[in-house]
């Protein structure tokens, strides 16, 4: 299994390294924007963005998985342009279609959203550049399964740096607000259309088969009310909260959200470099497939762990870099937030067997039963706890979701778990993240040893419970001074 980590870890790698640049340049807008809007206009901002995330879910029809999936089992460069072509040409004409008729209705949305109609444009901007996205996230894909990460993350640090550009230029030098921030997302997106299907071109070709369009179809449609559950109870809370709560309670709670990004950039980069390597050791070496799986699912835990446990420690004095005093109480939220984060990274294996056996059925029964939960928990607790509520809610459901998923693809098809080290992993994070809000008040110097202190107690404690052990260091020495193997990992 020597060269399956090497690769994957190599691309996780570079994924990671553009994530991080992006997350640093998007890091930019959270100082400057907690400054130049009120924590009301912020929520506001989040409110929007989050209802275009549902349209994107619907519009989508699961076809990011489908596209991946039926890809790796064409065979022939012209059956994966026929995949490629089929799918990009419907996904234009479908989301563009969508879009058009949901226009007139701007001012509905605002009504509905914030009890007056004067937000109608934002929603008209969101909505123009939900098909643009889709369209670029799609040629993305077809690079991701290239194992072009290079391309892939160059181009997704091009585009960041144009809508955070456009956006700061319109919301700041221009006075626009929101407005700018929303209409310079859409113009950045406008301006990587033609790039993006210009590096996607050898698998474009004028063809469209019906026969793959319902093969594509019958795979991802079902995925669709699972797309609508994860979005649930990844982002009704802000819904939840901004109606049952108030928009300041939502805006510190999408700083929290933004805080806890950190995780989002090892999450989307490893996410990025997983699929595609998993879906081909599946097919291509399935001997090695379950011990590799699960010694993947050791490394998120206690990869996810040490992150989440170093932000939940450092949460107020990043939002101290990041925020203005009036946003600091958002860090009671981080932890929660974070926990929820290892559960839903952890997914990416534990779905492993209902994805590849095509069993896709069961991922909108697990998410609807997570999602209802979740909104029923937002429901009840939001009114009288707001941000906490959410955050805790966000965690609960989070790993509901992860464990039905393990035990149902453990009956597909199963994984070569590592029992010992992940409940470990895991007792260790809990208990270590949510500590943090008990620690008594201290001088800043004085905080800052202590919870370095902190962190390394529970790095100290990983290894004296055998979570991690001399393997580890091998494979991180090797990565630091770029081996071309990995020794003894396998062993």
């Amino acid at each position: 299994m020597k060269p399956l980590f090497l690769h994957l870890f190599k691309d996780v790698a570079i994924y990671g390294t553009g994530d991080i640049v992006l997350r640093a340049a998007s890091f930019i807008t959270l100082p400057i924007y907690t400054r130049i809007f009120t924590p009301e206009d912020y929520g506001i901002w989040s409110f929007v963005i989050t209802v275009i995330g549902l349209l994107n879910a619907i519009l989508i029809l699961g076809g990011d998985s489908a596209y991946a999936r039926f890809f790796f089992e064409a065979k022939t460069l012209h059956e994966r342009q026929l995949v490629t072509s089929t799918w990009l040409g419907f996904l234009a004409l479908w989301s563009g279609g969508v879009v058009i008729l949901c226009l007139p209705f701007k001012g509905f949305f605002s009504l509905w959203s914030f009890r007056t109609d004067q937000h109608g444009v934002l929603f008209i901007l969101a909505l123009a550049a939900a098909p643009i996205s889709l369209i670029n996230a799609m040629c993305g894909q077809v690079l991701r399964n290239q194992f072009r990460a290079w391309l892939f993350t160059a181009l997704n640090i091009l585009t960041t740096v144009l809508i955070i550009g456009c956006s700061l230029y319109a919301a700041v030098i221009l006075d626009l607000g929101l407005v700018g921030v929303l209409g310079g997302a859409l113009f950045a997106a406008a301006i990587m259309l033609p790039v993006r299907l210009w590096t996607a071109r050898a698998m474009l070709r004028p063809a469209f088969s019906a026969q793959v369009l319902r093969n594509l179809l019958a795979f991802g449609v079902p995925l669709v009310p699972t797309s609508l559950a994860y979005w649930i109870f990844a982002s009704s809370d802000r819904i939840v909260l901004g109606k049952l709560s108030t928009l300041d309670q939502l805006g510190l709670y999408a700083v929290a959200n933004g805080a806890t990004s950190v995780l989002g950039i090892v999450n989307s980069a490893f996410g990025q470099a997983w699929s595609p390597h998993a879906i081909r050791v599946y097919e291509e070496q399935s001997e090695v497939a379950p011990a590799f799986f699960g010694q993947v699912m050791t490394y998120i835990l206690v990869g996810f762990g040490l992150l989440c446990v170093g932000i939940t420690t450092f949460a107020h004095e990043l939002l101290m870099v990041l925020s203005t005093a009036a946003f600091y109480p958002a860090a009671l939220a981080i932890g929660p937030l974070a926990l929820g984060f290892i559960a839903y990274a952890s997914t990416q294996v534990t779905a492993a067997g209902i994805s590849l056996t095509k069993k896709t059925k069961f991922f909108a029964i697990y998410s609807w039963m997570a999602a209802l939960l979740n909104l029923w928990l937002n429901v009840l607790f939001v009114p009288r706890w707001g941000m906490m509520a959410a955050s805790w809610t966000t965690a609960i459901s989070y790993t509901f979701l992860t464990i039905a998923y393990l035990v149902t693809s453990q009956r597909l098809w199963p994984v070569a778990y590592e029992k010992r080290r992940m409940v470990a992993a895991v007792g260790l994070t809990f208990a270590f993240t949510v500590t943090v809000p008990w620690f008594p008040k201290m001088t800043l110097m004085g905080g800052m040893i202590f919870k370095i202190i902190y962190c390394l107690s529970y790095v100290a404690l990983l290894f004296a419970l055998q979570v991690l052990d001399k393997r580890e260091w091998t494979v991180l020495h090797s990565l630091l001074w770029r081996r071309t193997s990995l020794v003894d990992i396998a062993k």
